[in-house]
């Protein structure tokens, strides 16, 4: 099915490794134009060669920014338009998730790290691409963690901010669906990339097996399948889809694959 991604022009936040590397592959496979920007300039740089190798140089942009800098922001999407513009057809935003910590943890210094990284990233986000979208239509999609319907202890940071990119979001919908963009929210669960590694290396009782063992599909995620739905909902294919909350998580948001036995009779 073609997608109709061909010469599209897209952002994707992240996308040095993980999802958002995997993101990026997958619309550059449907012939979309992409930048990705992450921190860290070293892992942008090597994420922007092996695109570049596969794809071609003309057709990838790697940028390293802060996606709690507006000015980072403001520069990515200044530098995609120039690089490809005049439009940007799709903004993913991506990017890890609020620091593992208690209520009675969480300081104003954290939870201001939070919402500047999370949830102002993508009201940043928004507010710098939303000018070369309005002309053409386009796609914003945020991808956010599931654990904001399975609130767990030391997690209230996530919760909370990624609640408020879901309310965002829903209420962004509203406002552009009449320009022709769409806005759509996926809650990502367990897959298998670099920020479970690491959380994995700092909980060695946890394993990528035992994480998968505990969903209905028995397994967790790859990066190709998570970027095979992203694809999907900014395709120009699927415009009555905004302001939709989809899970991909391997059936995790609806119970765990364990059953009950029943209790023998007694004689």
């Amino acid at each position: 099915m073609d997608l109709g991604l061909t010469d599209k022009v897209a952002i994707v936040g992240g996308g040095s490794d993980g999802l958002g590397y995997a993101i990026a592959d997958r619309l550059l496979s449907e012939g979309a134009f992409v930048t990705i920007f992450a921190r860290r300039a070293e892992k942008i740089a090597a994420a922007t060669e092996r695109l570049a190798g596969k794809y071609g140089e003309k057709r990838v942009l790697g940028l390293a920014g802060d996606c709690s800098d507006a000015a980072d922001l403001d520069r990515v999407t200044a530098s995609t338009v120039e690089r490809f513009g005049p439009a940007v057809h799709v903004l993913v935003t991506n990017d890890g998730g609020p620091p593992i910590r208690r209520i009675s943890e969480l300081t104003d210094e954290v939870w201001t790290q939070a919402l500047a990284r999370h949830f102002f990233y993508v009201v940043r986000s928004v507010r710098a691409t939303m000018p070369y979208m309005t002309a053409e239509g386009g796609s914003i999609l945020n991808v956010v963690s599931g654990i904001v319907e399975r609130p767990a202890v030391g997690m209230a940071a996530s919760v909370a901010v990624w609640s408020a990119v879901i309310g965002y979001a829903k209420t962004l919908a509203l406002e552009v669906g009449k320009d022709d963009i769409t806005v759509n929210t996926l809650l990502s669960g367990f897959f298998d990339t670099p920020l479970l590694g690491k959380t994995l290396d700092r909980q060695p009782e946890l394993s990528k097996a035992g994480l998968g063992s505990g969903l209905p599909m028995g397994r967790i995620g790859e990066p190709r399948e998570f970027a095979d739905l992203v694809a999907t909902l900014v395709s120009p294919q699927l415009k009555f889809v905004t302001g939709a909350v989809v899970p991909i998580d391997g059936g995790a948001g609806i119970g765990m694959s364990g059953s009950l036995t029943t209790p023998a009779k007694s004689a």
